[in-house]
């Protein structure tokens, strides 16, 4: 029951204290996409605050999507929350940042570093057999499509997206695929021109898959590694660089 989930507040906390709470019980699980609010009647009794608080926090809720809001029967209703708006919303604010030069693609490379070496470590721990087949049928799919800048970007952005689902944590795949777009303005163009760095990124790619299988950690941070400096090399990266 909904109503067991939820605890009284301090009214000096109001309609914030409500929305965290409601918050929270979505991202524990214990409210999900379909379930119904109690009434405002009944959700200011359960809060111990008055209706007008809970007015405003439905409202809220509903602001920032996680929640419809229906007259009759139906009542307030979990929505099913979708990731995508939050992903625009980073890739936009990356785009933005290089664009106005507040930082530099040597700068997002960095991040990426960090970022493949942490999927990468995780993966090689969590990764289940069908993922790790998937993995390998890519790799398949991304050298059979060296000859092609467009069709090898996408074959390799699915890859990494994979390894970052490996590691079962959403918000690696959520960071991860914010990138998406820049990788794509980032690369084509330069692979357009010069065919034979889709094949060296490719064996780069290879040899991080291989080393997440061995589980040894310096072979994985190795890998990655290798894969990053290539990408500074074959792009030769400025500090005043953009997108």
């Amino acid at each position: 029951m909904v109503e067991d989930l939820i605890k009284p507040i301090e009214k000096t906390r109001l309609y914030d204290s409500i929305v965290d709470q409601v918050k929270n019980l979505i991202l524990q699980g214990k409210l999900k996409p379909g379930d119904k609010l109690p009434s405002e009647r009944d959700l200011a009794q359960l809060f111990h605050v008055g209706r007008p608080t809970v007015r405003e926090a439905i409202r809220t809720l509903k602001l920032i999507g996680l929640v419809d809001v229906n007259q009759g029967q139906r009542g307030t209703v979990v929505k099913t929350y979708a990731l995508e708006p939050y992903r625009e919303s980073m890739r936009e604010q990356m785009r933005w940042l290089i664009r106005s030069r507040k930082t530099t693609i040597e700068q997002l490379t960095e991040v990426r570093s960090a970022l493949d070496t942490s999927i990468a470590l995780l993966a090689a721990e969590r990764a289940s057999k069908a993922k790790l087949k998937a993995m390998r049928l890519l790799l398949k799919r991304m050298e059979a499509s060296t000859n092609s800048s467009s069709a090898y970007l996408e074959k390799a952005i699915e890859f990494h997206k994979l390894m970052a689902i490996s590691t079962g944590n959403p918000i690696f795949h959520a960071i991860w695929t914010g990138f998406t777009d820049l990788i794509i303005d980032q690369y084509e163009d330069h692979l357009d021109r010069n065919n034979e760095d889709i094949l060296k990124l490719y064996l780069t790619n290879l040899a991080t898959y291989r080393a997440i299988l061995t589980g040894d950690r310096k072979k994985i941070r190795a890998a990655v590694d290798r894969n990053i400096k290539l990408q500074s090399e074959i792009f030769s990266y400025d500090k005043e660089a953009t997108i």
